[in-house]
């Protein structure tokens, strides 16, 4: 038995992979065809590749400063932790 959910989101994925062969296939068409949006089209596509990139780039920083952020929380309560058991034993 599937869930509704489930069977939803393989019929998205599904939707998804058909959708980027059909615009995968029409754009390698264009491009090895001579139109006049050649030009656009690859302007585009390398738009798109650097985004990409700078989505990549953007998590790798985004996880240092979280992982950053977690030592120094972690560090906080560590520090408050032992005051409490140095208060504790006095």
């Amino acid at each position: 038995m599937t869930l509704p959910i489930t069977n939803s989101f393989h019929k998205f994925l599904k939707l998804s992979f058909i959708f980027s062969i059909i615009i995968t296939g029409w754009t390698s068409i264009i491009l090895l065809s001579n139109t006049t949006f050649k030009p656009e089209i690859k302007e585009l596509i390398s738009k798109m590749y650097l985004n990409q990139k700078n989505f990549i780039y953007n998590i790798k920083d985004l996880s240092i400063l979280l992982v950053k952020d977690a030592n120094i929380r972690f560090s906080q309560k560590q520090s408050i932790k032992n005051k409490l058991d140095n208060a504790i034993t006095d």
